[in-house]
């Protein structure tokens, strides 16, 4: 009986050879994204050697008919020097914005940490260490500007800035204005075509 079985799947497996090719064609656009975009954050954490990963997270996106940003936000350990990692290979279309601010966008004072533009199918990095100077200049400039405070509590606020580190950041992916497309199919009729886009953002921290 075992041998009746086992022949009948020979006979199968002969007539088709292609089986496995055939599984991978018949994948749907949607499970070739996922299967990219797992490729996508494997090498964005990869960039991040020889920092320790902390976590990753991807951000999906749709293109609309005005410029609009998602902000995103994640919280760091004071004292480590993190790595944040971008991967922009998921973004085929009209490339998009980066701005790092040491508070969310409902703070009219808050501070641009670090900004790039035209991101799109592309990897970079860039280090907290770059942006706490950035913070502590920004924070020393406003203190000279403020006249009113005695010179105690002057250099009780500059030794606070001297100290000063960051418990949060919050990265804002500016999403361009893009012309709203459409197609039309074997039938005339007219639907609208929706344009997506992922960036990948994985973190380190150098534990040293």
């Amino acid at each position: 009986m075992i041998g009746k079985y086992l022949l009948l799947f020979l006979i199968t497996f002969n007539i088709n050879p292609n089986f496995e090719a055939q599984k991978v064609a018949e994948l749907t656009p949607y499970q070739e994204r996922l299967i990219q975009l797992k490729d996508f954050r494997k090498n964005c954490r990869i960039a991040l050697r020889p920092f320790r990963y902390d976590g990753s997270l991807t951000t999906h996106f749709t293109y609309k008919e005005f410029d609009y940003a998602k902000e995103v936000e994640i919280a760091t350990i004071q004292n480590e020097n993190y790595r944040l990692s971008f991967n922009s290979m998921g973004i085929s279309n009209e490339p998009i914005i980066i701005k790092i601010y040491d508070k969310p966008k409902k703070y009219k004072n808050r501070v641009l940490l670090y900004e790039t533009s035209d991101v799109a199918g592309n990897e970079f990095t860039t280090e907290t260490n770059e942006m706490i100077e950035k913070l502590k200049k920004a924070k020393s400039e406003e203190l000279a500007k403020n006249m009113d405070i005695s010179y105690t509590e002057r250099t009780y606020q500059q030794k606070i800035i001297e100290n000063i580190r960051l418990k949060k950041l919050y990265i804002n992916y500016i999403i361009p204005y893009t012309e709203r497309g459409y197609r039309i199919d074997e039938e005339g009729n007219e639907s609208r075509v929706i344009t997506k886009g992922s960036i990948i953002l994985a973190v380190g921290y150098n534990n040293i």
